[in-house]
């Protein structure tokens, strides 16, 4: 008997051997079943999600907080507003008393200060006045900075006016940066006993 697949004596390199019963073919409607269920699921999954997510009226937005700046901008001590009294910065402590004054200055807008040097014990005493500002208040902030670098930000209000003094615990050589918009301001660093 001759070979189909090639010269005498050679084995076929593709299909069943002779005397061999071929394997059974794997039956592909099973995986395709499998297939096509898993895009329907992916399908309709999707598509109900995006309704759930369409037909949902969107939440009810809950009013904003009234901020400092908004209270502000009604002019204090009106019959309908009684005058505050803004809270008390646990940080700021009465205006300083006795002690060498290291740098004084004052102003209006922004400013860097001179230059000086303290210990580990001193303080900035500050004062600032922003009731002629058309909105009744303003806001003012200190930064302490040894040459480019920052060392601290003891100050940040918004307020009408004020004289606190805060404590200080770094030794070295620095500048005052105050930020002020629409007040004008005074600030001392003072050697502490």
């Amino acid at each position: 008997m001759s070979n189909p697949y090639g010269y005498e004596g050679q084995q076929p390199l593709y299909g069943p051997q002779p005397g061999q019963v071929p394997p059974p073919r794997a039956n592909p409607i099973p995986a395709m079943a499998t297939l096509f269920t898993l895009a329907f699921l992916m399908l309709v999954g999707g598509g109900f999600s995006l309704y759930v997510v369409l037909a949902n009226d969107p939440p009810a937005r809950e009013p904003l907080p009234t901020s400092r700046t908004q209270e502000a901008a009604v002019p204090p001590n009106t019959p309908t507003n009684p005058p505050t009294t803004p809270a008390a910065d646990p940080a700021s402590q009465p205006p300083a008393t006795g002690g060498d004054v290291l740098m004084s200055d004052n102003g209006t807008g922004n400013k860097t200060t001179a230059q000086f040097t303290a210990d580990a014990s001193w303080q900035i005493h500050y004062t600032y006045d922003c009731s002629t500002n058309p909105i009744g208040t303003g806001h003012v902030s200190v930064t302490i900075k040894s040459g480019t670098q920052t060392i601290a930000n003891p100050v940040s209000e918004i307020g009408t006016k004020t004289d606190k003094t805060t404590p200080q615990t770094t030794p070295g050589t620095f500048t005052l940066e105050i930020t002020s918009i629409g007040c004008t301001w005074t600030i001392e660093a003072i050697d502490t006993p």
